[in-house]
This record gives C-alpha cells, structure tokens and sequence, in this order.
C-alpha cells in the first residue's frame, strides 16, 4: 500500500506538469510543426475586433462546472486570444490564437490548441475569416 502511494504521490506532478499553465507553455508544448496557421483576407484590426466580440460573448462563463475564460492581448502588430480552462483546481490553458498583419488586407493566424477542442478551433477559424458562426458546444470539449 505505501508503495502505491508513494508511486500515485510522484506521478501527480508530472501530470500536472503537462498541463501548459501560461500562453508560452501551451505554444512551445504544440511545436510550429503542430500549430496549425493560415492566411485570411482581411485586415489585422477586424480580425482581432472579431476574435475578441466572439470571445467575449461565446468563450467567458461555466459550462458543466467548467470556467472558461477568454483574454486578448492586440497592438497594431499581434493579437492574441487566450483561452484559460478551469475545473476546480486543475486550471490550464487550452488555445492560443495568434494573428499578425502580412499586408494592408490580409493577416496570419497561427492556432495552438489542446487536443479535444475541435469545435473551439473550428469555431475561432470562422471568426478569423469574418464568418457569423455560431458558439462552439463548450460541453463537448477537453
């Protein structure tokens, strides 16, 4: 019994561990080889204006005791969306967004998500683009 205690001991922090707890943890835990990034047609600042719009309304609340919240960071050469998940005390970031001006009209969107939130990313990619799409199911994620 000692022992299964002492193995269950030292194997918490490593899970944890593997939980990215910042912005940069998450990107450098996805690899650019992983990210998935795109090009839109349309200007830094509108894609950034709908980013945050959506998130706001879509992306800061609970779903089934779940917290999500969202923070953008914008200047006129990045913004950026994160998104924080927290379930009790096991709290971690889940999506990063980057978005930068390539020229006047079109931006690079760079996305960093955890695995099981497709419906948050398909969700981001549309607002990216300009799209009227729909909240993600925040149910059906993680």
């Amino acid at each position: 019994m000692g022992r299964a205690v002492l193995l269950l001991v030292l194997l918490l922090p490593a899970c944890a561990a593997q939980r990215p707890q910042s912005a940069e943890a998450l990107r450098q835990q996805m690899t650019t080889s992983k990210a998935e990034r795109f090009e839109v047609r349309r200007r830094h600042r509108d894609v950034a204006a709908s980013l945050q719009r959506n998130a706001q309304k879509c992306l800061d609340g609970k779903s089934k005791g779940v917290l999500y919240k969202p923070t953008m960071v914008v200047s006129s050469r990045k913004a950026e969306l994160h998104v924080h998940r927290q379930d009790g005390a096991d709290a971690y970031y889940v999506l990063v967004v980057d978005a930068w001006p390539v020229r006047r009209d079109r931006t690079a969107v760079q996305l960093f998500t955890s695995n099981g939130y497709d419906a948050l990313t398909g969700a981001v990619k549309a607002w990216a683009k300009g799209a009227n799409a729909a909240c993600p199911d925040m149910t059906k994620t993680g």
